[in-house]
């Protein structure tokens, strides 16, 4: 079983959160889809939510900041930092524009969100007492980031220089990295379709499943949508999915032994 007792390597996905309407609907979703359990926050954190399996921290829930203009659900990355100022000053002098200053949440630890050069939305996250997901790559927990760009080159060529890291591309048809720490995966970038048309760059979280039908079906019954049908590939059986909400992420199912 993946887990982490203490905050990970600068540049390495740490968190990930999901920015909801409805708050409390969406602890409901998640719930009935995963299996989570709460540890709910007071009205001086927004009713920010740790999502835990067990006794581990997986994934969080909160609202959109105070005065914050409309926007749509959607779940974010942070990426492990171990100097925010200097981060968020790298990934500036980069191209990214700074959506939420550096702020320190009480002895929980540091924050920031910016945007890439692409306009996505991503984390820094400066571990306190809070060191991030405490539990990945089973049932329930995070398993993969993935960032759908407009241009795939120029996101590689951000995110290695911010991150340190190396970027691998994927044999086959589709421009596909793979950011790398060493022989450590991190995440991947993945050239938008261009049937897609004008869709905003995004990152997207893996969840894992035990089993993938069973939790379309779930999705399903609960008034979430799927994009879809499920695909096989030698990393699992996966598809995309939304919340009731709107916000897109895609569920895995780990390949048999």
């Amino acid at each position: 079983m993946p887990t982490h007792a203490g905050p990970k390597p600068a540049g390495t996905p740490t968190w990930v959160d999901l920015m909801a309407p409805d708050i409390e609907a969406a602890r409901s979703f998640y719930q009935n889809l995963f299996g989570w359990e709460y540890e709910i926050g007071g009205p001086e954190y927004g009713g920010y939510s740790n999502a835990r399996m067990g006794a581990h921290l997986v994934a969080g829930i909160g609202g959109a900041p105070p005065g914050a203009p409309p926007m749509p659900a959607a779940w974010g990355v942070y990426f492990a930092s171990h100097d925010l100022a200097a981060d968020v000053a790298r990934a500036v002098g980069l191209g990214a524009t700074v959506l939420t200053p550096p702020m320190q949440i009480d002895s929980y630890g540091g924050m920031a969100i910016c945007a890439d050069p692409l306009g996505a939305p991503f984390g820094f996250w400066q571990a306190g007492d809070h060191t991030g997901a405490q539990l990945t790559d089973e049932p329930g927990a995070a398993a993969w980031y993935e960032l759908y760009a407009p241009n795939a080159e120029q996101a590689r060529d951000f995110y290695a220089a911010l991150l340190g890291a190396t970027a691998e591309r994927m044999p086959g048809e589709f421009t596909y990295y793979v950011l790398k720490h060493g022989d450590e995966q991190l995440c991947g970038i993945t050239q938008r379709d261009p049937s897609d048309g004008a869709l905003p760059a995004q990152w997207l979280t893996y969840f894992a499943v035990t089993n993938a039908d069973d939790a379309v079906a779930t999705v399903k019954r609960l008034g979430g949508t799927v994009d879809g049908p499920i695909e096989d590939s030698p990393f699992g059986r996966f598809v995309g999915v939304a919340d009731p909400s709107g916000a897109p992420f895609k569920i895995i199912e780990a390949p048999a032994d």
